[in-house]
């Protein structure tokens, strides 16, 4: 439903939202004196309520917008139109990261044929859609990386224990039978 800051739901950035969540937390709790007609506690809570519910709401929209496009996807060729428009929106409005069946997905239509207009938007998102991908690649990669220099090498997890063996050369001593 289009609002009139897009329709992705908020006015706010994720981060922006947290903030003032935050600082809304931090209003419930001052102990600052209030002046006659500064907000009642209750309010900012009943504030605090209403931005987490808008929040929910903007989730439960990007996750049925992001099955929608699972479900075109797999209609593809015929649900091209609907595909690429709803992919084109999932990767501005919600930062989708396109999948590796999006991107064969994308192939095949910049296969098909069609007009010079269409032709140039589906290399187009190709083109963003692969540049997207490799960069959550490299991030990934990256993470590992720093993980992996962060954590113990799997040799240093080993205690070291030495090992000896000896080799009993002496022959066996039996006590000998009594009188």
């Amino acid at each position: 439903m289009p609002t009139p800051h897009g329709d992705h739901g908020l006015a706010f950035a994720m981060s922006e939202v947290r903030v003032l969540r935050r600082a809304l937390l931090l209003a419930m709790k001052s102990e600052c004196p209030r002046r006659p007609g500064d907000p009642e506690p209750a309010d900012y809570w009943l504030l605090d309520q209403a931005i987490a519910e808008a929040d929910a709401e903007r989730h439960r929209l990007r996750a049925f917008h992001l099955a929608e496009l699972e479900h075109q996807r797999g209609a593809l060729p015929g649900s091209a139109a609907t595909y690429l428009s709803g992919l084109e929106h999932a990767v501005s409005a919600y930062g989708y990261t396109p999948t590796a069946e999006d991107l064969a997905a994308l192939r095949a239509l910049a296969d098909h044929p069609c007009g010079d207009r269409e032709q140039h938007r589906r290399e187009h998102l190709l083109t963003r859609c692969a540049d997207l991908a490799e960069q959550a690649m490299e991030r990934r990669l990256a993470a590992k990386a720093r993980e992996r220099e962060d954590s113990p090498a799997p040799l240093d997890l080993l205690v070291p224990v030495q090992v000896t063996f000896t080799v009993d050369d002496a022959p066996a001593v039996r006590p000998e039978p009594g009188p």
